[in-house]
């Protein structure tokens, strides 16, 4: 019998890898930068905690620059920044994150290759307290992109990315630190980052922003949060457009526009609910449910882990379908608007942080959320309910007032549900 062969010392991981990581990783390009503030959150966490800035003196800014033919979109955190002799391990490393799951947002360590398919070159620039320099990459994505394109000749990761990124240091003050990533020359799905009216919505929706003072419920979530010992962390984040600076809050209201014309859907209260055992709390809003909710940056109950949205409305939707016999009142869930703060350990986002990975813990909370789900469905039906009640008896007392030849006054009331 022959000797088996040995298998090699070194797996060699070809260049069409890297592609899997950046335009097959995302269905959304503005995922990527979801990625970046997501890493900006965990360095201003780090900060905090090693006592380098306070607890509300986090700070993550994104500034639209360059110019018409370079546009450019830069992510800038005040976390603690990389120190030079573990920089470039950190920043040219595949899959080798150091991050823990239960501290830190991201842990994989792809996430910062994802602006690759969005750019011409992808700049990231840190410095840690008290060093001199900061130390800063260059990524050629056109050149990556090539090694990625059909047809090339297959390279090995290694050799691709010796190849297209350059490293320099520069001279900063001993006091600062910071990382910064620059997508310099936009193009393709890109350059609609720096389109104000996309990027400040997508960035209410899936930040770890606190709410907005239009939301007069805020209070109530935040003395839930802070009842299960769990309060909601937060970093101050704005867009900077030439002169002008937006602060970043959540979408969350009182009221909100709805599919039915001329109707909105008010919150009167809060239904609230909370698992210890299986580590998740939330809330969902209680209105006159007229229709679904037409704002895409909250409509149905969102998912959240480190204060960060894992996917979106699909989620509940799903669980609403199982929650009824036919599934048909999967439809009902965008009727509501509300947020589940997950903080099970246990309960991993999968790579694409659009759902969650298949273990127990994550199919415990989804039974949860199962009879989260059914109750929603039934505070809708029973406003429908109510409102054809309504239009009953107004249709009674218009038909009395016509045979009594009173001048007849209708109101319309919206949003039955069939």
């Amino acid at each position: 019998v022959s000797k088996p062969p040995e298998l090699p010392t070194r797996i060699r991981i070809g260049s069409f890898f890297l592609e899997t990581l950046t335009t097959g990783m995302y269905e959304d390009a503005f995922h990527c930068i979801r990625e970046y503030v997501q890493n900006a959150f965990d360095a201003v966490h780090d900060a905090v905690q090693a006592g380098i800035i306070g607890a509300g003196d986090g700070r993550i800014t994104l500034t639209i620059g360059g110019s018409t033919k370079q546009a450019t979109l830069s992510v800038r955190d005040n976390g603690t920044g990389v120190r030079s002799n573990e920089a470039v391990d950190r920043f040219v490393s595949l899959g080798a994150s150091i991050k823990q799951p239960a501290h830190h947002a991201g842990f994989r360590g792809i996430g910062r290759l994802a602006g690759i398919a969005y750019c011409s070159t992808l700049k990231f620039t840190t410095k840690a307290m008290g060093e001199d320099a900061a130390t800063i990459f260059e990524f050629d994505c056109g050149k990556l992109r090539g090694f990625m394109a059909p047809g090339a000749q297959p390279r090995d990761v290694s050799e691709v990315v010796r190849s297209s990124v350059t490293v320099r240091t520069e001279a900063h003050r001993s006091a600062d630190h910071f990382t910064e990533v620059e997508m310099v020359g936009l193009s393709g799905s890109g350059l609609t980052f720096i389109e104000q009216d996309k990027l400040l919505p997508y960035l209410s929706q899936y930040s770890p922003v606190d709410y907005s003072e239009g939301f007069e419920f805020a209070d109530r979530v935040r003395a839930l949060a802070s009842s299960f010992g769990a309060p909601i962390p937060v970093v101050e984040i704005e867009i900077r457009n030439r002169r002008e600076r937006i602060p970043i809050h959540k979408s969350y209201r009182n009221s909100y526009p709805t599919s039915v014309l001329n109707s909105k859907s008010t919150l009167r209260d809060l239904q609230t609910y909370t698992s210890k055992e299986h580590g998740w709390f939330g809330w969902f809003g209680l209105a006159n449910f007229p229709g679904e909710i037409t704002d895409e940056t909250v409509a149905g109950l969102r998912f959240r882990m480190k204060n960060i949205q894992i996917g979106n409305e699909a989620i509940i939707e799903e669980l609403g379908a199982r929650a009824t016999p036919s599934g048909s009142d999967r439809r009902l869930q965008r009727w509501a608007v509300g947020e589940i703060f997950i903080l099970n350990a246990e309960v991993v986002p999968n790579a694409r942080r659009d759902g969650f990975e298949d273990n127990q813990a994550w199919r415990n909370i989804q039974a949860d959320i199962e009879q989260v789900a059914k109750r929603i469905v039934k505070c809708v039906r029973g406003a429908s309910k109510t409102r054809g009640k309504l239009k009953t008896v107004e249709a009674k007392i218009a038909s009395t007032r016509a045979q009594l030849a009173v001048p007849q006054v209708t109101k319309r009331v919206a949003g039955e549900v069939d």
